[in-house]
């Protein structure tokens, strides 16, 4: 039997981010062995030129190659990122070739409710409606873009996955007062109500130490953080293996974002077994069962951060419960295979 043939669109797989980390998990799950896939980068890291640049090349690249495939699958966002991918929409329609939109986007709200007014709203509703399939992260994302997409039955929920690491948490160390951070180095992650819990903490527990595992998007922040250099460690963006060394060290994740879609980082400190604290916003609420899987916090609230990583930095027993019954939940919803395996599902039920 032929192989589905597909043609992806996303930012390239070398940029910083999530959506670029769960095309690399899909790849490393196999998913080029099972179906003929062609992936296209439509933005880099850089300047604007740059990022001009590369969506002029994806954009003639598509052009040249869209003829070979049956389905033309694109990652998208808000803001820029759609702006950018509907042209490509606009090509795989032209082509009428099956399009799968795979929404990636936290902020949806604010852009796709508010943000998108008069004809601009009206040509995203049409360009979202001549999909075949829309993927969403979460059952909350279903929710709200089923009023705009006529035919509840396009849109499916497919969970971002990984890869889940096999532990013993038997030695895993939660005697540690160590908490890790992964993400960009900017405001809408909540560094600034991070670095006030920390400050607070230190005064209380001078062991207490954060690393940060991220670039800096926002300079501001570099002096501050420098500042603090006995609770403090900016690490820089990390390659896998230093990801897996800082998780070995740090038995507390946290994530306390403005907003969110599904992040992997969040999949990923639950996977390592961490007592996982994050903001509650986008499907967070859905990824943790507060109390027992991890904890919530309201975003923009320091003291609220604050409290819940008293909370587990004082009770290591509580610490370790979180920990075990998060990597439980990990293992049983955010395996990389069962979301693979959806996509492919979603691909042989288009072009039936």
């Amino acid at each position: 039997m032929a192989k589905i043939k597909v043609l992806m669109l996303g930012p390239a797989r070398t940029v910083k981010g999530g959506v670029s980390s769960v095309v690399n998990n899909l790849y490393n799950a196999g998913i080029d062995r099972e179906i003929e896939l062609k992936y296209i980068g439509t933005m880099v890291d850089g300047s604007k030129l740059r990022k001009l640049l590369q969506a002029a090349k994806a954009y003639f690249q598509v052009l040249s190659c869209i003829d070979r495939y049956d389905i033309v699958h694109i990652h998208v966002s808000a803001d820029a990122s759609y702006f950018r991918k509907s042209f490509f929409m606009k090509i795989a329609l032209r082509h009428h070739k099956k399009l799968v939109l795979h929404q990636h986007g936290g902020d949806i709200d604010r852009f796709y409710g508010h943000d998108l007014t008069g004809s601009a709203h009206d040509k995203m509703v049409s360009l979202f409606n001549r999909c075949d399939a829309f993927i969403v992260l979460a059952p909350n994302f279903k929710e709200f873009f089923k009023h705009i997409i006529v035919g509840e039955k396009k849109i499916s929920v497919i969970g971002n996955g990984i890869s889940i690491p096999d532990l013993d948490l038997d030695h895993k160390d939660y005697s540690k007062r160590n908490i890790l951070f992964l993400g960009r180095i900017c405001k809408d992650k909540g560094i600034s109500e991070l670095l006030n819990a920390i400050e607070r903490l230190s005064k209380e527990y001078p062991d207490v130490h954060l690393y940060i595992g991220g670039f800096y998007e926002d300079e501001s922040f570099r002096s501050r953080i420098e500042s603090l250099p006995e609770n403090v460690t900016a690490c820089g963006w990390i390659d896998t293996r230093s990801k897996e060394e800082l998780f070995a060290k740090c038995p507390i994740f946290v994530l306390p974002s403005y907003y969110e879609g599904m992040p992997l980082s969040v999949a990923e400190g639950m996977a390592h077994g961490c007592a996982t604290i994050a903001s509650k916003v986008g499907s967070l609420d859905q990824m943790i069962d507060d109390g027992r899987t991890g904890l919530l916090v309201r975003p923009k609230d320091s003291d609220d951060l604050y409290n819940a990583l008293k909370k587990v930095i004082e009770d290591t027993d509580y610490q370790k419960a979180l920990g075990r019954a998060a990597y439980s939940f990990a293992k049983d919803n955010y395996d990389i295979t069962k979301m693979k395996d959806n996509i492919i599902e979603i691909y042989k039920d288009i072009l039936r």
